[in-house]
């Protein structure tokens, strides 16, 4: 996940391959796979219903992301990696909130 973050601004559409689990792991996949497909469409103005749904999609990843954290099950390792993949995420957020939205 924290590699798929990194190559968004680089214009390539990452995809996790754990989106095909079952479980929560799973769901935070397919809806980054999601996210990727949508960041990948041209670029310009978009809609705030475009808007809308990337940011509720990233901030669904976030909150799945901050409930691992909590959960004290990771070693320092796993940590440090989730600590990154949150930083590139927030990074992500920043940027979509930044992007031009057409006023409508």
């Amino acid at each position: 996940l924290r590699q798929g973050f990194r190559a968004l601004p680089a214009g390539v559409v990452p995809s996790v391959s754990f989106a095909d689990r079952g479980d929560t792991i799973g769901e935070v996949g397919r809806e980054f796979n999601a996210l990727a497909a949508e960041l990948a469409r041209p670029a310009g103005e978009m809609t705030r219903e475009q808007a809308h749904r990337l940011r509720n999609r990233l901030a669904g990843i976030l909150a799945a992301l901050y409930v691992v954290g909590a959960t004290g099950a990771l070693d320092p390792a796993q940590q440090a990696a989730l600590k990154e993949t949150l930083e590139e995420a927030k990074r992500l957020d920043a940027g979509l909130r930044a992007r031009p939205v057409e006023k409508s």
